[in-house]
């Protein structure tokens, strides 16, 4: 049931979804910029999770994060860990390159209904219809945007499709295994285990593949590119996950990732548009309109726990 503390509940999940939207609809462009600067998807990822495993443990050393991992089994963290960021990065990151900003949005605004499915088929979840309209109706709104774009194709780039198809599986497991997991382990603990696994599993496959030394990376970049992986990995990498896992154990997986997934599509084609001089016209605005509705949809009458909002 609602409680009284609702109204506030409501109001600091949606804050957190959209300060999450809004750094992970920049993550694209930050990509981007990293790739066309001549490192490679193993190399970005070990910086990117470096600097958020570094970031993440100076927090805790230093008291501003909290965690007590005492008389918990930590291979249950870690579990989720190798969903997201260990094996999803890999598929996004290679995904994104051989794919536009916009055609991997596209893709990427499908986790919501992939939860759905898998939560259905792996898990006998069930959800409502207005939690499946609000989705399909999203989905439609992000495709409204980017389909319609100037200059959008879909040929000549299977490869690439299928890659990023499955960052959106391994996502939508990731949602369920953390939901799982935040019964055991609060959004804090999750973040830390996951940043230090990304980290340690990035720089080691890196370093298995030839590449460069993650902080070689960032001897002769740029400011541009230097600032971007910082982004990355302090905002994308660390705050997000915080804020993503929190949200996920506070509410159901399918809606969280709707409420967060569709926002992050709808601010990246904003920013594509303020930022990067990216075409619109009416179907951008309409896009739009159907985005927010489909999350409005998702988020009203959301059942949301309370107890967990209000510690």
């Amino acid at each position: 049931m609602v409680t009284k503390y609702s109204n506030q509940s409501r109001f600091k999940v949606a804050l957190l979804v959209f300060t999450c939207a809004c750094f992970w609809g920049l993550s694209f462009y930050a990509t981007k910029v990293a790739l066309a600067a001549g490192i490679n998807e193993i190399e970005l990822l070990s910086i990117r999770w470096s600097i958020g495993a570094i970031a993440f443990v100076f927090m805790t050393l230093t008291g501003v994060v909290k965690v007590n991992f005492k008389g918990k089994s930590i291979r249950a963290a870690i579990y989720v860990a190798m969903f997201q960021p260990c094996f999803y990065s890999i598929f996004e990151t290679w995904g994104i390159g051989l794919l536009t900003t916009s055609e991997s949005s596209l893709f990427i605004a499908t986790i919501p209904l992939m939860v759905l499915i898998t939560g259905k088929v792996f898990y006998k979840k069930n959800f409502s219809k207005r939690t499946g309209i609000s989705i399909i109706i999203a989905l439609l709104g992000v495709s409204t945007c980017i389909v319609f774009a100037d200059g959008f194709s879909f040929k000549g780039k299977f490869f690439g499709y299928l890659i990023i198809s499955v960052a959106v599986l391994l996502g939508a497991l990731y949602c369920h295994a953390s939901a799982h997991a935040s019964e055991t382990f609060s959004a804090m603990e999750m973040t830390l285990v996951m940043t230090v696994s990304g980290a340690a599993f990035f720089n080691a496959a890196n370093l298995a593949m030839g590449g460069r030394f993650a902080w070689a990376l960032l001897a002769d970049a740029d400011f541009k590119v230097i600032l971007a992986v910082i982004f990355l990995g302090i905002c994308c990498s660390c705050i997000c996950y915080i804020i993503f896992n929190y949200v996920l154990s506070v509410m159901n997986p399918a809606s969280a990732s709707n409420l967060i997934s569709n926002s992050t599509t709808a601010i990246g084609v904003i920013s594509g548009i303020v930022l990067a001089g990216d075409s619109f016209g009416l179907y951008t605005i309409i896009g739009l309109l159907m985005t927010i509705g489909g999350i409005w949809l998702a988020s009203i009458d959301e059942n949301i726990d309370t107890t967990q909002v209000t510690k």
